[in-house]
């Protein structure tokens, strides 16, 4: 079983170029700071007029939901979070299952 957690980020719009990168760095920098995490995928939408909105997708993979379990408290995980909330406007998480 593969668990899917599908995260999409939307930037607050006074957000700069160089904000967003940073967030994103930060983010595909997390599967080497959390082991739990067993691969990732990230980037911009390729079609505006159907995103919603929404500006960065990121697909990260986990062999279990206890290994998701181990990721959400992780502290680079939360330090992830802090840092990038101020640059983020909204965010819709989906979590899927796969054999």
């Amino acid at each position: 079983m593969t668990i899917h957690h599908i995260v999409l980020l939307k930037f607050k719009p006074e957000v700069t170029p160089e904000q967003k990168q940073s967030v994103k760095d930060s983010i595909r920098a997390l599967p080497s700071q959390i082991p739990a995490i067993q691969s990732i995928v990230a980037g911009d939408t390729l079609f505006n007029h159907l995103g919603h909105g929404y500006d960065e997708g990121v697909i990260f993979l986990f062999e279990s939901v206890a290994k998701l379990d181990e990721y959400r408290p992780h502290k680079a995980h939360t330090d992830y979070q802090a840092s990038s909330a101020p640059y983020i406007e909204d965010k819709l998480i989906f979590d899927i299952e796969s054999a």
